[in-house]
């Protein structure tokens, strides 16, 4: 009788009908939840601080907390489909992209340059390529 091998084990196969469009909107709800915890957590720490140094780089600090929403939201999704982790990843950074710029003319009726929507395209589809790339292989 043939011995089972430890990767077996530890690593099992991923279920062969696994929706992947479901996925990557599971993936972007989890990031925008993520997104809203930080927000608030930051608004907070905002509020009860006299330091102005949230208020000096709160541009910076929103970015970080988009590129840390997005890579979470990838290694959700792609943990939930075991495959296609750069596909799946760059899909969930991107449709989190078009939606916080959809709900961002909407709420502040700006409009966007064409460099403004490539630069956060392009971050989010890297963000969300990195934790595709990192959720596949935990």
């Amino acid at each position: 009788m043939a011995k089972a091998s430890h990767r077996t084990k530890k690593h099992p196969q991923a279920p062969q009908n696994i929706n992947i469009t479901m996925a990557i909107f599971k993936g972007v709800a989890f990031s925008i939840a993520i997104s809203l915890i930080l927000a608030v957590g930051l608004s907070i720490v905002s509020l009860l601080s006299d330091s102005g140094f949230i208020d000096n780089h709160l541009e910076y600090i929103m970015v970080a907390v988009t590129m840390v929403s997005i890579f979470a939201g990838s290694v959700y999704a792609t943990k939930q489909t075991a495959a296609k982790g750069l596909l799946v990843g760059c899909a969930v950074g991107l449709v989190y992209v078009l939606f916080s710029i959809g709900v961002g003319i909407e709420l502040g009726h700006e409009q966007v340059s064409w460099l403004m929507l490539g630069n956060k395209l392009a971050a989010g589809s890297l963000a969300g390529a990195l934790g595709g790339f990192i959720g596949v292989n935990l």
